[in-house]
Order: C-alpha cells, then sequence, then structure tokens
C-alpha cells in the first residue's frame, strides 16, 4: 500500500536505477543466446551427437515459450518482486547445473531451466514503470528495453 501512494504521488526512478534494471534485463535476457554461438564446443564437451546439440538452442527457447505462457502472467496476482527472486533463482540454480553437468541429459534440462527462468526480463519491464513517475515513463521503458535489446545483441558475437 505504502509503494501504491508513492506510485501515485509521483515516485521518480533514479537514474542508477533506471541502469541497473536495463543492465539486468540485458544479462538475463543474454542467456536465451549464449549457447547459439558455443554448440560446437558444447557438443564436443558433452559428447552430444550433432543432431542433439541443436536441441541446446531450442529447449532454451522452448523453456522461454513455457515462461511466457505460465510464469509471465503470475506477474499479475504475485508480487513483482517475489517472482523475479524466484524466476532468478531458478536460472542461477540451471546455470550452475549447466557449468558443472556431469551428463548430457542434466545439460539439456538446465538449458529448458535456464530459459524458464530468464522470462524474468519480461517481468522488468513493467516493474520499471511501475517505480516511474508518470513524466519518467516513456524514458524508462525505452531505457530498460534498450538494456534488453543490447543483451541480445552482445550475446550472439
Amino acid at each position: 500500500m505504502q509503494r501504491e501512494q508513492q506510485a501515485v504521488e509521483g515516485n521518480r526512478i533514479s537514474n542508477w536505477m533506471m541502469f541497473l534494471l536495463a543492465a539486468a534485463c540485458g544479462l538475463i535476457v543474454a542467456n536465451l543466446y549464449y549457447a547459439q554461438t558455443l554448440v560446437g564446443p558444447i557438443h564436443v564437451a558433452m559428447g552430444l551427437s550433432s543432431t542433439t546439440a541443436g536441441f541446446i538452442v531450442t529447449l532454451t527457447q522452448i523453456g522461454y515459450v513455457v515462461g511466457l505462457l505460465f510464469i509471465v502472467p503470475i506477474s499479475d496476482i504475485i508480487e513483482n518482486r517475489r517472482l523475479m527472486v524466484v524466476s532468478l533463482i531458478i536460472t542461477v540454480c540451471a546455470l550452475l547445473v549447466a557449468a558443472f553437468a556431469p551428463n548430457a541429459t542434466s545439460f539439456l534440462t538446465a538449458s529448458l531451466f535456464i530459459g524458464v527462468g530468464s522470462v524474468v526480463a519480461q517481468i522488468l519491464v513493467p516493474y520499471a514503470t511501475y517505480l516511474a513517475s508518470e513524466e519518467q515513463r516513456g524514458r524508462v521503458v525505452g531505457n530498460v528495453m534498450s538494456g534488453l535489446l543490447l543483451g541480445i545483441m552482445f550475446a550472439r558475437p
């Protein structure tokens, strides 16, 4: 309730917080694309066939779609900060499992959950608008979305 009053009273988001949210969006969404350029080394390290290696990126994208369908809509019901923390925990755990995966099955499963947890970037954008005053919202959304798109672009090379 206190936050709602602050938002109504014209709460302003600091430039530092806007930069932090933009950077977070970029880093989180980049997890979806890191494996695309590393499929070759990953398939050698995991002992995957070329066909199975193609599923690494596919499973991450499927996880992302599952998250978009089932996790993002929950942000209307559950407090965004809690949902973001849970999604980030899922992502961090999945990234750790992927980094230390003893076999291909655990790596592919981790890839799926990396996608599921990475939907937190789609929750950060509306959360940023919630933190911003009405006159800041356009600039905040533009900056946070720029961070998201830069994350996508910088993850590929």
